[in-house]
């Protein structure tokens, strides 16, 4: 995560019209100060909140979204003992109420340990906690459960409403299928995704990514092929000496290319197009 970024970059604008704010005065006044931009006269009365020895989740929740909205990757750090601390002396009637939120915290900060707890995919229908969810499973490796999340994606995006909605259901479903290597379904996916929305750009950077790797594995078996010469020859029809000059020079062209594309498409972003990492 940049410094510059969001510590929850996730935590996108159109989420907040969806708060619900009516059942406490504090929540409603941090949500009408983030509204209209006024960072620090929100940020304030965060630790009002995380204080408090009663919290309710409208407070918790809206005290979280305004700490993603507005720290970046260095001031969330101090903020997130807090945020667990508050958590943590509340009930269980509360933890559950703020299930989905911890996971969101966690996920965005790509802390897919501490996030793994709160996932709950049979209770998983807001399009929102599937997205984090299938970050959190897709980073663990966990792909029986993040099966069974693209399954609810895929009966989910046909009756979403609104278009945040739709985007943050393509981006969880591409991913999946981006993962596990099926690239057609995952640029299909991302090419219905509203391109009027903030995920925009994972949806075009997926599409060109796919194709990158596509390349990059045609390289590698072009590489393999040439391999394959060098150790027998005779199966070319070319001179021997002029055939040898002609595999190196096609192989340091590959080359050439391989090197190109591992700085657009680096291990880890391999790895999560489903491709083998050595």
């Amino acid at each position: 995560m940049e410094q510059s970024e969001p510590a929850n970059p996730r935590a996108l604008p159109d989420e907040r019209n969806t708060i619900r704010t009516q059942g406490s005065a504090i929540a409603a006044e941090i949500s009408g100060y983030a509204e209209i931009g006024m960072k620090k006269e929100a940020l304030r009365l965060v630790p009002r909140v995380l204080t408090q020895r009663r919290i309710l989740p409208e407070e918790f929740r809206e005290a979280l979204r305004t700490i993603g909205l507005y720290s970046t990757s260095i001031s969330f750090k101090k903020w997130k003992p807090k945020l667990e601390a508050a958590y943590n002396r509340q009930s269980r009637k509360f933890k559950r109420a703020v299930r989905s939120d911890m996971l969101s915290m966690y996920a965005s900060d790509g802390d897919w340990e501490n996030a793994r707890p709160f996932i709950s995919i049979r209770n998983a229908w807001n399009a929102t906690e599937i997205l984090f969810s299938m970050d959190v499973l897709l980073a663990l490796d966990m792909l029986g459960d993040a099966k069974r999340l693209a399954g609810r994606c895929e009966k989910l995006l046909p009756i979403e409403k609104t278009r945040f909605e739709q985007s943050a259901l393509c981006e969880a479903l591409a991913s999946f299928f981006a993962r596990t290597h099926d690239w057609e379904k995952a640029i299909a996916v991302w090419q219905q995704a509203p391109l009027d929305e903030p995920l925009r750009r994972n949806a075009l950077g997926g599409i060109v990514q796919i194709h990158l790797a596509r390349a990059f594995e045609a390289i590698e078996r072009g590489l393999n092929a040439l391999a394959e010469l060098k150790r027998n020859p005779e199966q070319s029809l070319c001179l021997p000496g002029n055939d040898l000059g002609m595999t190196l020079e096609a192989q340091k062209e590959l080359l050439k290319f391989k090197r190109g594309i591992e700085k657009l498409l680096p291990e880890e972003a391999r790895k999560d197009l489903g491709m083998d990492v050595k």
